[in-house]
Formats: C-alpha cells, structure tokens, sequence
C-alpha cells in the first residue's frame, strides 16, 4: 500500500502533503492513531489514518494536526490528497 502524510501544524508553520518514498508492508513501522499530549508550549498532535483509493491504487494518509478532524476535514483532505496525486502524476 502507499502512503501519503498530510501535516497542518500552525506552531510549527507544516502544512501540506509529502508522498512516502516507499510502499507499506507488513514490516512497516506506521504511527498508530492517537493523541500525543502536548508539552513545551506546543499543542497536543492528533495522528489519524484516512483511506484512499486512487486510480486503482490504495493510499493510507497519515495526518498529523493540532486539532481532531471532522468528516469535513477528513473529506477536505481527501480532495487535497487526489489533487497533490494528480500533479505529481503529471509531472511524471
């Protein structure tokens, strides 16, 4: 499976995709689902997987944000995630 990771962390000025440089496999190490409480003046940080299927392709997006998402938000990202997928396709 690939991967994407999707960053909006205002304290940090991360915002955005990167594709991962490599295909998940059971040997994998991925950061599971979880909230990673806040210290040193920094916000908690929300980690959460979203599934994607892209041009019959499945994609697991980390996201990584100082705030829990909504369906709106997982829904936003999604759309965020087909068009940076799109473009790097083209660039192709």
């Amino acid at each position: 499976m690939n991967y994407l990771t999707y960053h909006d962390l205002e304290k940090e000025d991360k915002h955005g995709f990167t594709a991962g440089e490599e295909s998940l496999t059971e040997e994998s190490l991925v950061v599971r689902e979880m909230i990673v409480p806040g210290m040193f003046d920094y916000p908690d940080l929300y980690v959460r997987h979203i599934n994607l299927a892209f041009r019959e392709q499945q994609y697991l997006i980390i996201s990584m944000t100082d705030y829990e998402l909504d369906e709106a938000k997982k829904l936003e990202i999604c759309a965020g995630a087909v068009k940076f997928l799109k473009s790097r396709s083209e660039r192709n």
